[in-house]
């Protein structure tokens, strides 16, 4: 399952950078997150509680970052072990692009589940996993900057803030996705 997302933050492309690398951040952030500890300088372990439909689980996330090219993206790849409920694995990329007095922070991940949360169905595992990547850039995003915004493409329209409604609606999905990539896929 892919899942894609763009906000648009007010400040320097170095300050998101530092803060996607700032494990008490990261921590605040993320929906459900009971501990979150730097192991190495590219290795993370997570506990998270998280609830997908009537699977309801704590956990234990090992997450590993690749592809460090700071302070423009890096890869996240992450394997996660929940007990009876099941696992997930996956990877989330994410880039950093600066203008003139914002940065746009772009995601894009794709995971795996197995165990009950296989059998939960595809489209609520996908429809939960996106309202916690949504969720949690959406938090870190607005941590960063209070009116930090989702950023939509429109055909030919370009890119344009997200109403309001939807917004909301999308980073309650993503945050779950995030949640669950960050740590059932670290």
């Amino acid at each position: 399952m892919e899942i894609q997302g763009e906000y648009l933050i007010a400040g320097p492309r170095e300050r998101v950078w530092d803060a996607l690398n700032d494990v008490d951040i990261l921590r605040e952030c993320i929906p459900g997150c009971e501990s979150l500890e730097r192991v190495s300088d590219s290795e993370l372990q997570a506990v998270v509680m998280a609830a997908i439909g009537p699977v309801k689980a704590r956990f234990n996330t090992k997450i590993t970052l690749e592809n460090l090219r700071p302070p423009e993206s890096y890869t996240m790849v992450g394997e996660s072990k929940g007990g009876a409920a099941g696992f997930g694995r996956g990877t989330a990329t994410v880039t950093l692009t600066e203008s003139v007095d914002s940065t746009e922070l772009h995601y894009s991940a794709d995971f795996r589940v197995g165990g009950k949360l296989a059998q939960v169905g595809s489209r609520l595992v996908l429809g939960a996993t996106r309202k916690i990547a949504d969720d949690f850039f959406g938090s870190f995003s607005r941590k960063l900057d209070a009116g930090a915004v989702r950023v939509e493409v429109h055909g030919g329209a370009g890119r344009q803030p997200a109403p309001a409604s939807r917004t909301w609606l999308a980073i309650g999905a993503a945050l779950l996705v995030l949640l669950i990539w960050w740590f059932l896929l670290r």
